[in-house]
């Protein structure tokens, strides 16, 4: 009867398990937001890779991974097949092609916890798992340019833990999730002694959780207040490219510019996808009537480039506060190709393209407040946010998720977005061209949202901050740090338990010879 069965449990264990699990944990991001349901999954995933090697662990791991980024990421067809024009073939491949590099960085964790089963459950459980686990989120973040969309820390955006992003950043709170995760497993499949720990560190989480100090404490307000004015134009991706629509679409942004008072005014990202010298004219009258009324209009478009062969995605001052911010992390095939320059000709040419702007740039202020700006899915990166920091006192974003309409993208990034400004401290201002616009606490709480798919113009009154949080200070450096050594001397470790069991067994067969000549 073992026997009979045995082929079902392990089409059972090695695909619809792991698969389950990687949709069941999915669930804890926007626009779900059923965190436990992400702890759950992660319990789940445990207890499979406890009970077998590395090889086997490993696919285990690529199978979660691939069903919770085909569950995750799967608006990415929708974005090049129904808005950017590809064909269906064309969409899915590079959708599956996405989702199952991604999936390559939970089968890397797998492999890890496989290899280095043979310890202590609570050492595994509580160390070496969520140690690896983080390594390999922050090797997905910075490979290939990096892609941390879905980094677990995200769940928490509104968990009690989420006092500890100031500290450790998103990937820290996603060790801290894996930690939860191994703790309520040692509960189900520890030893005594594990089940002991599991409880004391249960019974010591409302402590942690009281003393972890609020975000209102590693910043402080500063002694004004900016009145701001978001643009939500909702402009459809299939028509903010049409020449015949260039001219309507700056009359729609000025004449809402024209109707607000407020001291910064912010445009979407690409309000205007043209190059900066075609409206020029244009964007005159707007400058004067900016400057006049002493606003600050932040405006999304192209600049071009010295020799006027390429383009920055820049986002232009105009009126009371002049500057300039060019784009420095472009989105791999969107707007740049990686690889060798042949690779780039191949597939788009290399004229007329957008380029990446400098590493350093000044930063644009409005009446006196210092502007920590990014463009498009730059907010992804904690590290793109750092660079401008501390000396930024008000972060803004402007994007176009009008590509992802209708699918989970929307309010995962607006959840990304509110990470960032729990993680650095500062009031974050977000224009979409499409929505979801929203203005964000420094605390990462929603004080006004502009839903997506409507023309709007949010208005509100910000407080600027300055000071440093500790992951301002120091970014992910620890956690690379520590999640690599953890790795390393788990594998040596293991590896050295591994020789030790074979050098015992050699000794005991040469025993058992001797006894059997004897």
């Amino acid at each position: 009867m073992t026997t009979r069965f045995a082929p079902m449990r392990r089409l059972f264990a090695d695909l619809l398990a792991p698969a389950a699990l990687g949709a069941l944990v999915t669930l804890g991001f926007a626009p779900w937001n059923i965190y436990p349901a992400t702890i759950a999954a992660l319990i789940g995933v445990l207890a499979l890779w406890r009970s077998v090697g590395p090889g086997r662990a490993a696919w285990r791991g690529f199978v979660f991974g691939a069903a919770h980024f085909g569950t995750g990421l799967y608006w990415v067809y929708v974005a090049v097949h129904d808005h950017a024009g590809a064909n269906v073939v064309l969409a899915g491949l590079a959708t599956v092609a996405l989702v199952v590099y991604l999936a390559c960085f939970p089968a890397l964790t797998g492999a890890i916890a496989g290899a280095t089963n043979q310890f202590a459950p609570t050492l595994w459980a509580l160390v070496v798992v969520p140690g690896a686990w983080c390594l390999a989120e922050l090797l997905r973040g910075w490979a290939f340019t990096g892609f941390p969309w879905l980094s677990l820390g995200y769940v928490t955006i509104a968990a009690p833990l989420n006092g500890l992003a100031p500290l450790v950043g998103v990937h820290g709170l996603s060790l801290a999730l894996m930690i939860a995760a191994g703790t309520l497993w040692l509960l189900y499949a520890g030893t005594l002694w594990a089940r002991l720990v599991a409880l004391v560190l249960i019974a010591l989480l409302p402590l942690l959780v009281w003393s972890v100090p609020s975000p209102a404490h590693w910043t402080r307000p500063l002694h004004k207040t900016l009145q701001v004015a978001i643009l939500q134009g909702d402009i459809a991706p299939a028509n903010q490219w049409r020449p015949a629509l260039f001219a309507p679409t700056l009359r729609r942004y000025r004449d809402m510019t024209q109707r607000t008072d407020a001291a910064l005014v912010v445009w979407p990202e690409l309000a205007m996808p043209v190059s900066a010298t075609r409206v020029d004219g244009d964007l005159a009258p707007l400058n004067a009537e900016a400057t006049r009324r002493g606003q600050t209009v932040l405006a999304g478009l192209f600049w071009p480039t010295r020799d006027h062969r390429h383009l920055y995605n820049s986002v232009l001052a105009l009126g009371a506060d002049r500057g300039r911010y060019d784009k420095r992390h472009l989105v791999p095939f969107g707007e740049i190709v990686p690889g060798p320059s042949w690779l780039e000709r191949l597939i788009g040419g290399d004229d007329g393209h957008a380029v990446a702007g400098a590493a350093a740039q000044p930063l644009i202020h409005a009446q006196g407040t210092a502007l920590g700006v990014s463009i498009g899915f730059e907010d992804v990166f904690g590290d793109e946010i750092r660079r401008d920091l501390p000396a930024a006192q008000l972060l803004v974003n402007i994007t176009n998720d009008g590509w992802f309409a209708g699918t989970p993208a929307l309010a995962q990034h607006l959840e990304i977005a509110r990470m960032r400004a729990l993680e650095s401290g500062r009031p974050l201002v977000r224009a979409a061209n499409a929505g979801i616009s929203a203005m964000i606490g420094f605390d990462g709480r929603l004080l006004h949202v502009a839903p997506a798919g409507q023309r709007a113009r949010l208005l509100g009154a910000l407080v600027p901050r300055a000071g440093a949080t500790p992951y301002v200070a120091y970014g992910n450096r620890p956690l690379w740090w520590a999640s690599a050594a953890v790795v390393l001397l788990a594998l040596l470790g293991s590896g050295a338990l591994a020789w030790q069991t074979r050098r015992q067994r050699r000794r005991d067969d040469r025993r058992r010879t001797l006894r059997e000549r004897i």
